[in-house]
């Protein structure tokens, strides 16, 4: 009953003050709110990307060339081969290889309708669609058969597709020319994750066709990077081994060679991502928090003006019987009251503006599908650190005020 008496009480002061109050609280809504904003902020991207990543399969083992950069420079760079990948698939040590996505990539450029185009050419098997779990939106994927005939045959990316004609369904069955030569569009495939790592406008075609048609002599047969679908009931880590074992042995590689493998399993690259995700989230947490200490400061100098503008109230408390317990919770209380509606602001605050920015994004890019996250342990979190707060920088003055001696108080002007 006496702790609600005293925060009736101090919400009279807070409102009996507000410009004070406001500009007192200023402080903890800022860094408050900051906080709110940038946890808010990290779970949606954090939802958003791992959402489209892992939409594409988590149990998949990218491989490749950590290419002629960095530590790497100057040195004869690891080619793979599709005799390679025949060898990997007729390994007894990889029976949990489940697909393979041999890719060649480059840019080209596509004419239609007497436009030309830059696009992201992905040159691959039939299984490149199954082994990134890519929904058809139109139409079909490249067959065996069109594979083996080196067909001129291509499947659009969502987003290319769009852009070219009005719709997917009006896609399928066009013919476009790709570096000159017509070919005929067989579906339209959903976009990789945030355009992939070659942009947006990605075209597929068959393996065959790129040796055939588009790529340099000097490139037949090679491929830029493999994508290995694995049993999802496999152990990752064990199957790595295996991989660049068999890698080594099939290519000859000595040990030097071996470092150059970039071989790294999608699951395991999200948890990297999401460590990284969390580490940048607490930086900057942390940098916000400074506001929080500042906030604090400005709560402690107005507890101990208004200790003296209240030293005549505190005398007469005590005159009448008030312990000093009493008037040390009472100011206590009165400072938690105070951060604690600067943090509820602040939580307010920092909640819409993250909602604002979803809309923000909705509205540039509706197709992204951008969902608003409530994180309800940044909200507690959020709470007890402005309640803590209060506390901390309110205990000084409260001291300062319960030590006041009776008499003294009462004669002060």
């Amino acid at each position: 009953m006496m702790l609600l008496t005293h925060v009736q009480t101090a919400l009279r002061q807070l409102l009996a003050n507000k410009g004070k109050s406001i500009l007192t609280m200023l402080g903890i809504v800022i860094g408050i709110g900051s906080v709110i904003l940038i946890m808010t902020l990290g779970e949606i991207a954090k939802s958003f990307l791992l959402g489209q990543i892992t939409g594409f399969g988590t149990n998949v083992v990218e491989v490749a060339d950590q290419g002629s950069f960095g530590p790497f420079a100057g040195e004869e760079p690891i080619v793979f081969t599709t005799e390679d990948v025949a060898a990997l698939e007729a390994s007894s040590l990889l029976e949990e290889i489940q697909g393979v996505s041999t890719s060649y990539t480059s840019a080209t450029s596509l004419e239609y309708n007497g436009e030309t185009h830059a696009v992201s050419l992905w040159g691959d098997r039939p299984s490149v669609f199954d082994v990134n779990n890519l929904d058809f939106l139109a139409g079909r994927g490249f067959s065996d058969n069109e594979m083996n005939r080196s067909d001129r045959v291509m499947v659009l990316s969502e987003g290319f597709a769009k852009e070219l004609f009005n719709s997917s369904a009006e896609a399928v069955g066009q013919t476009v020319n790709l570096d000159g030569r017509a070919f005929t569009v067989l579906g339209v495939v959903q976009d990789p994750p945030l355009g992939g790592p070659f942009g947006s406008d990605f075209v597929y075609i068959p393996l065959s066709t790129v040796y055939a048609y588009i790529a340099p002599p000097e490139d037949y047969n090679q491929i830029t990077f493999l994508l290995i679908e694995i049993d999802p009931a496999a152990d990752v880590d064990q199957f790595k081994d295996q991989l660049v074992f068999e890698i080594q042995r099939i290519k000859h590689l000595d040990s030097d060679q071996t470092k150059r493998l970039y071989v790294e399993s999608r699951e395991q690259f999200l948890a990297i991502f999401d460590n990284v995700l969390v580490g940048i989230q607490m930086f900057v947490a942390a940098i916000a928090a400074i506001s929080l200490f500042v906030g604090g400061i400005g709560i402690m100098n107005i507890m101990l003006v208004t200790v003296k503008e209240r030293t005549k109230e505190i005398g007469l408390r005590k005159a009448v019987g008030a312990k000093n317990s009493s008037i040390l919770v009472q100011f206590l209380i009165e400072a938690a009251v105070l951060t604690t509606v600067g943090g509820l602001i602040g939580i307010s605050v920092g909640l819409g503006l993250a909602y604002v920015a979803v809309l923000v994004v909705h509205a540039i890019q509706p197709d992204w599908g951008v969902q608003f996250v409530f994180v309800p342990s940044a909200v507690v979190l959020a709470c007890a650190v402005s309640m803590t707060t209060g506390f901390i920088f309110g205990l000084y003055p409260a001291m300062k005020a319960a030590k006041l001696h009776p008499i003294e108080a009462l004669r002060y002007e």
